[in-house]
């Protein structure tokens, strides 16, 4: 598996963990922090593919 897909594999499974976690285990409510965490997330992982084109072009 390609090194930039793994680790947008590991961000998704990150965000929900927290997500299950603070719903339902702690109680809270999905508040500013989750959206941007998932806003950062969703970024990031746009990054990890364009990334992982541009080295697939190079080879």
């Amino acid at each position: 598996m390609n090194k930039y897909h793994r680790s947008s594999l590991q961000l998704i499974f990150i965000v929900t963990m927290t997500l299950i976690l603070s719903t339902y285990w702690l109680d809270l409510e999905i508040g500013y922090g989750i959206i941007f965490l998932i806003i950062a997330v969703g970024y990031t992982i746009y990054l990890n593919f364009k990334a992982s084109r541009r080295e697939q072009r190079e080879e």
